[in-house]
Parts: C-alpha cells; sequence; structure tokens
C-alpha cells in the first residue's frame, strides 16, 4: 500500500505529470507578471507602443486617416483607444508559452513552435488594436462590450488552435530525427 502511494508520488501518470508543470508554470507566470513585470512596466510599453505604431500602419495601408502618439491611435474625429499596459495581449503571450513549454516535445521544434506562436499572437494584438480605433470611431456607444470580448474573437481563434496543433506536432518524429523518412 505504502510502496504503490510513494510510487505514484514518484512516477506520476504523462497527464498528472503535464498537470503539476503546467499548473507551476501558469503559477510561476501570473507571480512574475503580476508582481515584477507590470509594476515595472518597461515590456508592456515596449509591447504598447509597438502595437500602436503598427496598428496604424496597418490602418493607414488600408486607406484610413489615422491619428497616433504613443499608447494612442484612433481616427480623426473620433476619442481612439490607449492601448494601457496589462492590456497589450502579453498576458497571453506568458499563458500559450507557459502551456508549450508545460506539454512534452522536441526542444528545437519547442523553440520554433513559440516563437511562432508569439509572432501571430502580437500580430492579433496589432489587428485587435487596428479594429478597436474603427470601432471607437464608428461604434463608440458599444466600445465596453467590444473590449470586454475582443479576446474571444482576437486571441482564441489563434491560442486554442496553436495548442492543439502542438499536441499534434510534439509527438511526430520530425524529417531529421530518422524516424519519418525512408533511405531506400
Amino acid at each position: 500500500m505504502i510502496k504503490t502511494v510513494s510510487s505514484r508520488f514518484l512516477n506520476p501518470s504523462p497527464l498528472a505529470r503535464f498537470l503539476l508543470k503546467a499548473g507551476t508554470v501558469y503559477v510561476g507566470w501570473q507571480f512574475i507578471y503580476t508582481f515584477i513585470l507590470l509594476p515595472d512596466g518597461r515590456l508592456d510599453t515596449v509591447l504598447s507602443y509597438a502595437g500602436v505604431k503598427l496598428a496604424a500602419g496597418l490602418l493607414s495601408l488600408l486607406g484610413w486617416t489615422v491619428e497616433s502618439m504613443g499608447r494612442f491611435v484612433g481616427l480623426p474625429g473620433s476619442s481612439g483607444v490607449e492601448i494601457q499596459n496589462g492590456c497589450n495581449g502579453l498576458e497571453l503571450i506568458g499563458l500559450f508559452c507557459g502551456f508549450i513549454v508545460a506539454y512534452p516535445g522536441p526542444r528545437n521544434r519547442m523553440a520554433l513552435f513559440l516563437f511562432g506562436g508569439v509572432f501571430l499572437l502580437f500580430a492579433a494584438n496589432v489587428l485587435r488594436i487596428a479594429v478597436f480605433a474603427l470601432w471607437t470611431h464608428y461604434f463608440p456607444q458599444s466600445w465596453e462590450p467590444m473590449h470586454i470580448y475582443s479576446s474571444y474573437v482576437f486571441f482564441y481563434p489563434v491560442v486554442l488552435p496553436l495548442w492543439y496543433l502542438w499536441t499534434v506536432v510534439s509527438d511526430r518524429p520530425g524529417p531529421l530525427s530518422g524516424g519519418g523518412l525512408s533511405s531506400a
């Protein structure tokens, strides 16, 4: 009985290992983000400024006249939107990375997946900021619901398929591993 209980703790199932690792990464990320990164603000500021600049560039490229400065972007005649710390996708990017790190897989593939996923999530945030600027101009009365539910529209359709894809891709042998190609 004691041997069985101790062997379960010393050799947990793959699911238990994943949940323990994911929980540890989640708690660690929340601590680092809430108590170090968010109060410091420098990384958030860089992401906010870059997101605004790229969103303004996207809107200009698509033909809109845009007013932009620092954290602010909007169309002339509207209130625009200010991208504040904590509202620029950094927290979700950290959670995305935590899942990828917690789920087992080859390190080189994991690194590529992390960089690609972070890029896609940042691009989704740029699109979200551009839509916010348009929304405050065309639909200012419904700004609050748009802001509250925008994550479901812009981030989840990116992050959930990426997480699923990682669970599929991380288990497959790569073309350089020797297991996937025939040498005949």
